[in-house]
């Protein structure tokens, strides 16, 4: 009982109970608020329809009113599905092809293409279920119709060929791998680890050893610094992935010079956002305490293992502040889809604003630090210039 009574005074002195009670409680507030979607709703669905027809549109209306499907763009030209899908837009591309009306007049069978995007498997599941239930009721609805006029019986139905006839392709993931998912997302959050880590270090080493405000006098400089961690760390993206290509056997279509840019684009982002989140730190040691401030909203909420879109909506705004978020976005339209550095120009352009707004914070923190070491400098010279008039008085 003596023991019993000795650890329950420790736990009760300090903050661990605290912590006890509270870990849990925030740890399922936030797991239940970012997992409370367990399927994808209003997919985006891109339709081309080349029939422009009444029938094709009313259509197109029964597939947007689905409550897995949300038609994000209607094309009335012929169009390569990649180009739709490259830059994940859409999920999955419907072809309607010309004479859709007058085949469903005539009853004659029309095929369907029905392309999807299967990189990422969770995010196209429902999307497919939803166009299967729209082309059922379709086919039904056709049948139930035909036979009524022709004053046919159900079993006079059997070996009727259907009107619409959905031809799915799977692309860029058809196996179903994983190393387009979870493998490449534990590539992914080891770097994180490494370059977040060595980046969060930056200032407090620096203020540690008595040089932060000489690194204050030229921001550029103290920028500078995240480049080596950068460069070695869009090297190691590019070897890690050579090797997944020839050891694991995964798709990958980009060639090295084309990944360089946006590999390094994105160390710089991680490493800016290293340095901002271990700004405040007072030593090296604790700045790596906060590792995981980087590693446990990029594992959750940048795509890595499940879809952005199953995410709330708030967070899936939020997503888009995270590295990782971008990195996916390069990693999945340039390497697993194969498509060209000029289709990304506007993700470039986003990916490079989210990198200005950091530098933008990296130098309000300078200003911040300067302002901090003035009225420290001031304070000190106010208290040497009062302790003469204090001797002088004690003299007096």
């Amino acid at each position: 009982m003596k023991a019993f009574i000795e650890e329950w005074k420790l736990l009760m002195s300090g903050k661990s109970v605290v912590i006890f009670i509270l870990t849990p409680i925030i740890m399922a507030s936030v797991f239940g608020y970012v997992f409370k979607n367990n399927q994808i709703n209003e997919a985006p669905l891109a339709v081309v329809d080349l029939d422009h027809s009444k029938y094709s549109r009313e259509l197109i209306g029964k597939l947007d009113a689905s409550q897995y499907i949300s038609v994000e763009g209607v094309f009335d030209n012929d169009i390569d599905p990649d180009m739709l899908l490259y830059n994940e837009r859409y999920a999955a591309v419907l072809y309607l092809p010309a004479g859709l009306e007058r085949n469903r007049t005539r009853g004659v069978q029309t095929n369907i293409g029905f392309y999807v995007d299967n990189i990422v498997t969770g995010a196209v599941g429902t999307l497919r279920s939803g166009v299967s239930e729209v082309i059922t009721t379709e086919n039904a609805a056709l049948s139930t119709g035909s036979l009524m006029a022709m004053g046919l019986s159900n079993s006079a139905a059997t070996g009727m060929m259907t009107s619409l006839n959905l031809q799915q392709r799977t692309l860029y993931n058809p196996t179903n791998s994983t190393m387009t998912t979870s493998v490449v997302g534990f590539v992914n959050t080891a770097m994180i680890s490494l370059l977040g880590s060595a980046a969060l270090t930056i200032v407090p080493r620096l203020r540690e050893a008595g040089r932060l405000s000489e690194a204050l006098a030229n921001p550029l400089q103290l920028v500078l610094r995240i480049v080596p961690y950068s460069l070695v760390g869009c090297v190691s993206f590019i070897m890690s992935f050579g090797i997944l290509k020839q050891v694991g056997g995964m798709r990958f279509e980009a060639t090295a010079f084309e990944m360089f840019i946006p590999f390094f684009i994105y160390t710089l982002l991680l490493s800016l956002f290293a340095m901002i989140i271990g700004w405040t730190a007072a030593n090296p040691a604790k700045a790596g305490k906060r590792t995981i401030m980087i590693i446990l909203p990029s594992f959750l909420l940048s795509g890595a293992n499940f879809p952005v879109l199953m995410l709330p909506e708030p967070l899936q705004f939020f997503s888009k502040f995270l590295p990782l978020f971008w990195q996916l976005e390069f990693i999945r339209g340039l390497a697993f889809r194969g498509g060209k550095l000029q289709y990304f120009i506007p993700q470039f352009g986003e990916a490079i604003l989210l990198m200005g707004g950091m530098l933008a914070v990296v130098y309000l923190l300078v200003l911040k630090e300067r302002r901090a070491e003035h009225k420290l400098h001031r304070s000190e010279e106010k208290g040497s210039l009062s302790a003469p008039a204090s001797s002088q008085s004690i003299s007096l």
